[in-house]
């Protein structure tokens, strides 16, 4: 079917919307789906389909893929997945010649069920460089594809457990210090909240200090088993095989095989701002040197006691604050909103639906005025190194540890703002 699509497509093109639809019928029986993309706006409209479409009728890809990456994807594919329709490759490819791409991956059926799909990419040559479009083409892959992908997946799986087995142990106490540290910071801040109180009764405020204190003293027995986990780490086992996902290029008669494994080489750009304070160095917050009068600021964290404290504090500087729980809301919510509603988003990164370096990146892209340049501050309790490059390839501003120091928090915000 590879070198007929080129064909068929490279001679109706050139015959206008009379020889699209020409196209369309001859693909009718093959393809599941159709979408045409302007590659310069990044835009798509539906082109065949039905009403168990794998995207909506119509939007912009790169948040599209994002959703459906987040939502259907298979886990181990969705970097494919997203690097597939990545529109920069997609323009680089054109350069070298290379007009129709493929890819092989897994999605959730409605049954909740994963089955394999493949996707394919064709550019027309006969059109204007100022304006290319290209179609995108989902099918539903066939029997014999299906176990033949079947059978290299399970060989994948087994090679990948033996991966996993020694990263357990981190994983597991990753997720636990995740899941403790944001009420921990919480705490600590509400605490501090509540010791400022002067017509609380001495007794009241030693309990709150107590308080305080025994949460910083559990934070910091989390901080020294992450130490001594991460210390005793092994390094990762390489192998030679390639993954099932591979991307698959077609350069006129000849396939070529880009093996998307990187080697993981990535450090934190210089220019990125992170901060994770050590617990005893956390000083009482002080809100007196602060004006964001006029200001508005996002908030996105799951943690309904950490959404208190940081709308408080940010009130008493007179900000105005509006609070969502969930990366997709979050999303919704800038984009909804006239360019410049917002002077600045705090984001957690394990957030519901949508994770905070996923709507990160939907707002970057999302197009708006103010899309670029808003500053996007995660205040997560992810702490690793390469939490830290995620959030800054995901298009965040700076990066904030909990438990939070709100003093060095605030300070960051203001002069964020202030530029």
């Amino acid at each position: 079917m590879d070198k007929y699509d080129e064909i068929v497509m490279s001679n109706v093109m050139a015959s206008g919307d009379f020889g699209l639809n020409q196209l369309l019928q001859v693909w009718r029986d093959y393809y599941d789906e159709i979408f045409e993309v302007n590659l310069a706006t990044g835009s798509f409209r539906t082109m065949m389909g039905d009403d168990n479409a794998y995207w909506t009728r119509q939007g912009f890809v790169e948040i599209e893929v994002i959703l459906l990456a987040e939502q259907r994807v298979h886990p181990d594919d969705k970097q494919a997945f997203t690097d597939f329709f990545d529109l920069d490759m997609i323009k680089n490819n054109l350069k070298r010649g290379i007009y129709v791409s493929k890819l092989n991956f897994r999605l959730k059926n409605p049954n909740g069920e994963y089955v394999w799909m493949n996707v394919k990419n064709m550019i027309p040559t006969t059109q204007d460089i100022g304006d290319i479009k290209f179609f995108s083409c989902f099918r539903r892959a066939d029997k014999e594809t299906d176990e033949s992908l079947r059978q290299r997946q399970e060989m994948s799986d087994a090679l990948e457990n033996e991966r996993q087995l020694s990263a357990r142990k981190t994983e597991l106490i990753d997720t636990i210090a995740s899941h403790i540290r944001s009420p921990l910071s919480g705490i600590i801040g509400m605490a501090g909240l509540a010791a400022e109180d002067v017509s609380d009764t001495a007794a009241t405020q030693e309990r709150l200090l107590k308080i305080k204190d025994e949460a910083r003293r559990l934070s910091r027995i989390l901080t020294e088993v992450l130490k001594a986990n991460h210390a005793d780490e092994e390094p990762d086992v390489e192998y030679d095989e390639q993954p099932v996902n591979e991307i698959q290029y077609i350069h006129g008669d000849s396939l070529a095989f880009e093996n998307e494994v990187k080697e993981n080489q990535r450090t934190i750009p210089e220019n990125f701002a992170y901060y994770s304070a050590l617990d005893d160095e956390i000083g009482q917050t002080d809100m007196s040197g602060y004006n964001f009068n006029g200001k508005r600021i996002l908030v996105c964290e799951a943690n309904s006691l950490n959404v208190n404290v940081v709308t408080e504090l940010l009130n008493k500087a007179g900000a105005e604050v509006v609070a969502v729980d969930n990366g997709k809301a979050a999303v919704i919510e800038f984009v909804s909103k006239p360019a410049f509603t917002y002077d600045i988003a705090l984001m957690g990164i394990d957030t519901e639906i949508l994770d905070g370096n996923s709507a990160a990146k939907c707002i970057r892209i999302s197009g708006k005025d103010d899309a670029a340049q808003i500053p996007l501050f995660a205040v997560t309790s992810k702490n690793t190194q390469e939490d830290i490059i995620k959030a800054y390839e995901s298009g965040f501003s700076a990066f904030f540890s909990k438990p939070v120091d709100y003093n060095v928090l605030f300070a960051k915000m203001a002069e964020q703002m202030q530029g």
